[in-house]
């Protein structure tokens, strides 16, 4: 405790401590002295401060510390409650309070609260308030509220400062870049414009204020009752649906954005919000696939491991990573498999096993360590489609008999994540045999995608009435649910890493594509939402188009990035070197995703022309390591050997430590009768000439040079 008596208050009021609370530092930094060692003698002297001095919130503010310690929590809450009956406007309290109330209650409890403090603290206490919209942001992510989430989150980025802030633009980065959330969750919305009178203007402006702040309820509010005044305005109802959702009543907010949606005359405002409307309604629907896992109680995990190697229908798993593994105290994650089901036809994806379960084994490795965690031995876990799992349970027990201890009386499933219903059809678990080539597999699953989109097509549909989409087409009023639709479907593929462009199946429809945006050329592109950025009028842009590209590319929007980074190349020669880099580099992951991994070889190959500079070793050690993985995804590449005898002639003598990196690769995808192209003499070494970082194989020059350290 501060006792200078000139130097700021603790309690925060911004006043001086010999003004403030200087007739009880001496007992509060008593009570504080015995907080740790004496909590309850600390209690009775902070309980008489209480009595005589209830109006400071530093007295109030250490007692609520006091309590929480005791775990006397409605105490503590009791004794907040009962000071912000006098002074409801106490900043510091405010922030007490909100975070104590968040954690015990959650945000629906303390949404008022929380929004009180928000209005506030924001100006004096930025950093608290920050704090407190992070944890709303990070409780929203679990809820699957990623609206809500997003937006808090970029509140708390917009208050903080320093490592705080910086560790918030990292887990904000970290959402815009999660494949399996739908793009139009990670990017920014804006509110529309809202026209009418002036006092219809100002409350509007106020409702912005609102949500500058975080205030999403009261903003709410404010357009409900707008609403109210102009209940034809699409754009109060588009406004007043995502002030809900950001609020995390996401059902209210769908069912705002589908009105809205019936009355905004802009047509592709109006797709916008039945595209966010149709995507609440799917992701929020009780009409859900299920995921659950059960685990069972066995002994001898070697000989259950042995009789799992034995079987043809179980599949090995080398990518787990068993160092970070995060498991119960006292078990080691012994292995990781795949149960496979025989394939149910003799062409195509049909030819090939599904996986029918995951199964984890856990053995017991320090029995005390364990039992305190409440694991009595060693366990598996079977993980799968509820539609799956009795299936699963009964492959396994066949397999494993009397290693099971747990009966099956006593199984106990347990829920653990969950898919919309919607994209069942869609779930393709085939996977892919050890000699057949990751592009034929990749080609295989992208024609049965197709002809799932196409099953999609034929199949009524609740948002068309009834129809199907391919009924849809012929009428021109369902066009805006039917473009939805579309859209819904491919945001929700995105999520599960299946790539199919969403321009085929508007095609397939023959349905007319969503106007084009023209942007400006210095609009900052972080301002636009997904479905915006995709409508971009890409030939006619002339503003940033690596990162236009970029953005478009981490959004999933490949075919549009893919076009970003075409223009670029046309332009190689004559922009920065860097930027061409990076042009052709993320053109070739475009190309990958497309499987083209002729063409995703060649644009590396390219781009390896346009690096120089201290960091051109580096740079293209990192290229041809891409290229290597590239090459391996279908060993009969005729670039493989080339790509091979670069990296041991070039990279092996300076950086010893890409041997068994590249050896592990080659294990991996089943080249191992390439491991001697490692071996040898650089080619052309007998010139006896040094290499020199700079100069390319293709260089006559370079021959078989030997890189000097330094140079």
């Amino acid at each position: 405790m501060a006792l200078d008596s000139y130097s700021a208050c603790v309690c925060g009021s911004g006043k001086k401590l010999k003004f403030c609370c200087q007739d009880v530092m001496q007992d509060l930094s008593r009570a504080s002295s015995l907080r740790q060692n004496q909590p309850e003698v600390a209690l009775q002297i902070l309980r008489g401060l209480r009595a005589k001095h209830a109006d400071k919130e530093s007295v109030a503010r250490e007692l609520i510390g006091v309590l929480l310690d005791l775990n006397r929590t409605e105490e503590a809450l009791a004794v907040g409650a009962e000071f912000l009956k006098t002074q409801p406007d106490n900043p510091l309290m405010l922030v007490t309070m909100s975070e104590l109330r968040l954690v015990v209650n959650g945000f629906d409890s303390t949404r008022r609260l929380l929004h009180r403090a928000f209005q506030i603290a924001s100006k004096t206490r930025p950093d608290d308030v920050a704090s407190l919209a992070f944890r709303v942001s990070m409780e929203m992510l679990q809820r699957g509220s990623l609206f809500s989430a997003r937006e808090h989150m970029t509140l708390a980025l917009r208050l903080s400062r320093g490592d705080m802030q910086q560790r918030i633009l990292n887990r904000l980065m970290s959402l815009e870049a999660d494949r399996h959330l739908p793009s139009v969750c990670r990017t920014s919305w804006g509110l529309l414009p809202v026209k009418g009178s002036d006092e219809v203007l100002g409350q509007d402006q106020r409702a912005r204020k609102l949500c500058l702040l975080g205030c999403f309820e009261p903003a709410a509010i404010v357009y409900n009752r707008l609403a109210d005044q102009q209940p034809t305005d699409g754009a109060v109802w588009f406004n007043l649906g995502l002030c809900q959702l950001w609020d995390g009543r996401d059902r209210e907010g769908g069912a705002s954005l589908r009105h809205a949606a019936t009355l905004l005359t802009d047509a592709e405002q109006a797709i916008d919000a039945e595209i966010l409307a149709q995507l609440i309604e799917i992701q929020f629907s009780d009409d859900r696939s299920y995921i659950s896992s059960v685990r069972l109680q066995v002994h001898s995990v070697s000989e259950l491991v042995s009789r799992l190697r034995n079987s043809s229908n179980i599949r090995f798993l080398n990518s787990h990573d068993h160092e970070n593994c995060q498991h119960f105290p006292g078990t080691d994650h012994v292995a990781e498999v795949v149960m496979l089901r025989d394939p149910v036809g003799t062409a195509g994806l049909d030819a090939l096993p599904e996986s029918l379960a995951d199964v984890d084994v856990f053995d017991v490795i320090d029995e005390d360590a364990a039992k305190e965690a409440g694991v009595p031995g060693s366990f598996i876990e079977v993980t799968t489609l509820d539609r799956l799992l009795d299936a699963a349970l009964v492959s396994l027990r066949d397999l494993l008999g009397d290693l099971i201890l747990t009966g099956a009386a006593d199984e106990k499933r347990e829920r653990i994540s969950s898919d919309p219903a919607a994209l069942a059809p869609f779930d393709l678990r085939h996977v892919r045999p050890a000699d057949m080539k990751e592009t034929v597999y990749r080609r295989l699953t992208s024609e049965e995608l197709v002809a799932c989109i196409g099953r999609w097509t034929a199949r009524p549909l609740a948002v068309l009435g009834g129809k199907t989409p391919q009924e849809a087409v012929a009428v021109p009023e369902l066009r805006r649910p039917l473009v939805a639709a579309v859209v819904v479907l491919h945001e929700l593929l995105g999520r599960t890493e299946m790539y199919a462009p969403v321009s085929n199946t508007f095609e397939r429809l023959q349905l007319a594509p969503r106007s084009a945006v023209e942007f400006d050329d210095n609009v900052h592109l972080g301002t636009f939402n997904s479905l915006t950025l995709s409508r971009c009028n890409i030939a006619t842009y002339s503003g940033n188009l690596l990162e236009l590209g970029s953005r478009l590319g981490m959004l999933g929007k490949f075919d549009e990035a893919a076009q970003c980074f075409d223009r670029m190349i046309e332009q190689a020669d004559s922009i920065d070197a860097n930027a061409a880099v990076s042009a052709y580099s993320s053109r070739a992951t475009m190309a990958r995703v497309a499987n083209d991994m002729e063409l995703a070889s060649s644009l590396l190959e390219k781009a390896r022309t346009y690096v120089t500079g201290p960091e051109a070793f580096r740079l293209r050690l990192e290229m041809d390591i891409r290229q290597l993985s590239y090459c391996l995804d279908d060993p009969a590449s005729p670039t493989l050997k080339t790509v091979l005898h670069r990296l041991r002639d070039q990279y092996l003598p300076k950086v010893p430590e890409l041997r068994e990196l590249i050896t592990s690769q080659l294990i991996e995808s089943g080249c191992s009768h390439l491991l001697p192209e490692l071996e040898g003499s650089p080619s052309g070494s007998g010139s006896g000439q040094l290499w020199v970082p700079g100069t390319t194989p293709e260089d006559p020059a370079a021959g078989g040079k030997l890189w000097l350290p330094g140079q």
